[in-house]
């Protein structure tokens, strides 16, 4: 009797466990979530770019432009370092720029300035390009796999009271500061 009386409760809560489990999983790619082994990171390829060439990197950034070219799409990424999970972790420093080729026509306004974005490919050459009037030296990768980060939320622009939580008779229509609740 106690026995079925576990099995009763225990299968019930195994599929609930099955299930929250299951929700957590990550949309991530597998080939963007893992790390290369022996993977040169892009200072390293900055500083001696002919000794990686075809070798496969995983990088991360934000992207800076998009140029549709005849077949193909050039991303230019200002590169971070990525976390565990491979999301570009934006900082004050940053080991360079470099360009991902995707072999498909890329959206601009989907894939637009500031968007962060993981790629895994192929290191094919560099490529010295102006930025300003600076020449620089481009890391040019042939993406095999990416993955563009989901948009970060813009932060509201409706305006109120600090405090209005402390007021227990605050009406936030007729507060005194109402004509400059919402930025126009």
């Amino acid at each position: 009797m106690r026995m079925t009386l576990i099995k009763l409760v225990a299968r019930p809560i195994g599929v609930v466990l099955i299930i929250l489990v299951s929700a957590c999983s990550s949309h991530i790619p597998p080939e963007i979530r893992e790390s290369l082994d022996g993977a040169p990171s892009v200072a390293q390829v900055h500083q001696a770019a002919d000794s990686y060439i075809s070798k496969k990197v995983r990088w991360g950034g934000i992207i800076l432009d998009v140029e549709n070219k005849h077949k193909t799409s050039w991303l230019t990424i200002l590169a971070y370092p990525l976390s565990n999970h491979g999301e570009p972790h934006i900082s004050d420093q940053s080991p360079g720029r470099f360009i991902a080729i995707v072999d498909k026509f890329l959206d601009p306004l989907v894939y637009g300035r500031d968007r962060k974005i993981t790629i895994k490919g192929k290191l094919l050459r560099t490529e010295i390009i102006k930025v300003g009037e600076f020449p620089y030296q481009f890391p040019v990768i042939q993406v095999e796999q990416h993955y563009l980060w989901p948009a970060e939320s813009k932060p509201s622009d409706f305006e109120h009271h600090p405090y209005w939580w402390s007021y227990p008779w605050y009406d936030p229509w007729h507060s005194p500061y109402y004509p400059h609740r919402y930025k126009r």
